[in-house]
């Protein structure tokens, strides 16, 4: 029997219904599970399963069970279809007109999907095309696409509350957007770039922190990370720069990059997402955002997550013991953030503090690497930082930031054990302003 290993599992599963028995004894885990066979397998090939889940030769355990295999992935339309796609985004990176590009588009296309646009923007990132060159002409690559990308076809409505508050956001931020547009039209009195920056920053820092770095570290999807997460943080520090500046050239340009940014939310991103995200992805992104949104802390909803149950032992240090309850309530206690990264560069712990946090930290971020936490434009500095400490060059980093008007000191220090052997990083941050406030008291500042 023929089996196509790029199809989804939900697909070949209706087709061959022992095929389910057969691919649990293989490692598909879950797939017992009706509920798993609606929400995962429709969104899951086993080529990609087989990946996600560490199952090795898949192929000749199947063709053992006597499968001949296929893989549409390498079927010729698709990559004829892909290499059209990256032609067409080359040709407007060489500065063709977008109209002349866009002809030829629609004569060869009648819909495109958010897969494809992303795919072949990773291709061409692969084969070496500049990353700030992709960036910088990101919103001319994405209106090629308007009008003809299936999400705008189909007017698709998301029954998920996590992609409904990133929807809704979005429709904000369009709204806001049209306002300030009015407004440097003398069409209306009201400033609305104020509400509409911070928006933005709330926006922008929610997928930076949620989503770009899920769909690349667990999904190899790295061109939200690549591209658009760079595109957020140019808009972002161009308005800063725009409003310091009093450059009102900057600023209407950078809201038409924020105004695009909208359409690929819509109709390349979310659509991403629903194709690949499990039920478990969505239910610790929502448990996370009660960090970000007061609005979004509902007990009760089917997304929220069970606190597990804390172990009572107890850990014995060189100077006492301490049990792991006893031990994260005082870690929550300090008046400082802390961050761990270990040996290999993988987030391993945040504290909690009761004061409210200035870099909020997902709990869906701790296991993946640090790497991938920030975007595309702050990595160099990170990874220097990281370097020095490990080599030892240096024994810490300290760096003091102006964040709403107050002092932070944001401290990275090489953690190393008594025999010399690198253990990782400690970040810890710290508001200054009790400090600033004692020096004004004793005529000291």
């Amino acid at each position: 029997m023929k089996l196509d290993i790029n199809e989804n599992l939900e697909s070949l599963i209706n087709k061959n219904p022992k095929l389910k028995d057969e691919l649990l004894e293989l490692g598909f885990v879950g797939l017992d599970n009706p509920l798993m066979i609606k929400k995962m397998a429709s969104k899951m090939s086993i080529k990609r399963g087989a990946k996600l889940l560490g199952i090795k030769e898949i192929e000749s355990k199947l063709q053992a069970l006597g499968y001949e295999l296929e893989d549409s992935s390498f079927d010729k339309e698709i990559i004829d279809r892909k290499g059209k796609i990256k032609s067409y985004i080359k040709r407007l990176s060489a500065g063709e007109e977008l109209e002349s590009v866009r002809k030829d588009f629609k004569d060869n296309f009648d819909g495109v999907s958010s897969s494809e646009i992303m795919d072949a923007e990773e291709s061409l990132l692969d084969e070496g095309m500049d990353k700030e060159e992709v960036r910088k002409l990101c919103d001319v690559h994405s209106a090629l696409f308007h009008g003809m990308t299936i999400a705008e076809e189909k007017k698709i409505v998301y029954d998920n509350p996590v992609l409904n508050l990133f929807q809704d956001e979005n429709n904000e931020i369009k709204d806001l957007i049209l306002k300030t547009k009015a407004y440097f039209d003398g069409e209306i009195c009201e400033n609305p770039l104020e509400e509409l920056q911070k928006l933005l920053n709330s926006h922008y820092r929610k997928k930076g922190d949620l989503i770009y770095p899920l769909l690349e570290s667990k999904y190899n999807k790295s061109g939200p990370s690549e591209v658009m997460w760079g595109v957020d943080y140019e808009i972002l520090r161009n308005i800063k720069k725009a409003l310091k500046r009093n450059d009102k050239g900057l600023l209407e340009e950078t809201i038409i990059r924020a105004e695009e940014m909208t359409y690929k939310e819509e109709n390349i991103l979310y659509p991403l997402l629903e194709e690949n995200l499990s039920d478990e992805d969505y239910s610790n992104i929502y448990s996370d955002l009660k960090e970000y949104d007061q609005d979004s802390k509902n007990s009760d909803d089917e997304f929220v997550k069970e606190t597990a149950d804390k172990d009572d032992k107890y850990i014995y240090f060189s100077k006492g013991k301490m049990r792991v309850d006893q031990l994260e309530a005082m870690l929550d206690t300090l008046e400082i953030e802390i961050t761990y990264v270990d040996e290999k560069d993988i987030n391993s712990y945040y504290n909690n503090p009761r004061e409210n946090k200035i870099f909020k930290r997902p709990q869906s971020s701790l296991g993946r690497e640090v790497y991938s936490c920030h975007p595309p434009q702050a990595l160099p500095k990170v990874k220097k930082i990281i370097g020095d400490l490990k080599s030892g060059a240096r024994d810490k980093v300290v760096v003091i930031r102006d964040i709403g008007g107050s002092d932070y000191t944001v401290s990275y220090y090489g953690v190393w054990d008594k025999e010399g052997n690198y253990k990782g990083i400690l970040e810890t941050v710290q508001n200054m302003d009790f400090y600033k406030n004692y020096l004004k008291k004793w005529n000291k500042l």
